[in-house]
């Protein structure tokens, strides 16, 4: 596996409305790309097809690796705990895992996000941010060379929000797995990515700009710098 995504002119068309229009479009193994555009642009159609759960009308695309997808509301299984959320995933996606495995594995992850404390507790304890973690310690526990987020901290409060970002970021920074995120958020995109596609709205939209981020790792304490900023705002309101 090389854990590359390829889109080849792809679209996607509903009825008569032709919401994506022809996008070309290269991942290549470990770098971490983001996906930003207005609402509506159809940035969670191309993540969900490149997830495999909804096709290009025409075009072709080719994902060479296992893709985990975390989602903005995390998706959590209520009558499960948060140790059961990530076994469950574990059953599904490594089955050659024993139980003890899989318990071993997921109160690692736990961990890993700060969680240790809160294992046996179920979604309906947890506040919305320890539920985000848990969708994040779930998607890197089953190890895919692919992450996929869809805007995985929009419904979070901005502080909580810049504590999962920084969380996120120093969780792949460890192993640099493959990854693309929609986002509509700017500063997320530059604090995050290595490269930004820029999507012009609906109908029709497609990738207008791929624009690199040049800023050193980590970046825990780099604040947007305010000329890449105003090209991006730029781009999304013109």
């Amino acid at each position: 596996m090389t854990n590359t995504i390829t889109l080849e002119k792809i679209t996607r068309s509903y009825g008569p409305t032709r919401i994506i229009a022809p996008t070309s479009i290269d991942v290549s193994p470990g770098q971490f790309v983001s996906l930003l555009g207005p609402s509506g642009c159809g940035k969670s159609t191309i993540l969900s097809m490149i997830a495999g759960l909804d096709h290009p009308s025409t075009g072709e695309i080719t994902v060479d690796g296992r893709s985990a997808v975390v989602f903005q509301d995390h998706a959590l299984l209520p009558w499960l705990t948060a140790r059961g959320n990530i076994e469950f995933g574990l059953r599904s996606v490594r089955p050659e895992l024993s139980a003890s495995e899989r318990r071993q594995i997921a109160d690692r992850h736990l961990d890993m996000v700060g969680l240790a404390h809160a294992a046996d507790r179920r979604p309906a304890r947890l506040s919305g941010g320890m539920q985000q973690r848990v969708g994040i310690a779930r998607a890197f526990a089953v190890e895919p060379e692919i992450l996929l987020l869809d805007e995985p901290f929009g419904a979070l409060d901005a502080l909580t929000r810049r504590e999962l970002q920084l969380q996120l970021l120093g969780l792949w920074e460890a192993d640099r797995r493959t990854v693309v995120m929609v986002t509509h958020d700017v500063d997320e995109a530059i604090l995050l990515s290595d490269r930004i596609l820029v999507m012009s709205p609906s109908p029709d939209a497609t990738v207008i700009a791929d624009i690199a981020v040049d800023l050193p790792r980590p970046r825990h304490d780099v604040e947007p710098p305010a000329e890449l900023r105003r090209e991006l705002l730029g781009l999304l309101h013109p």
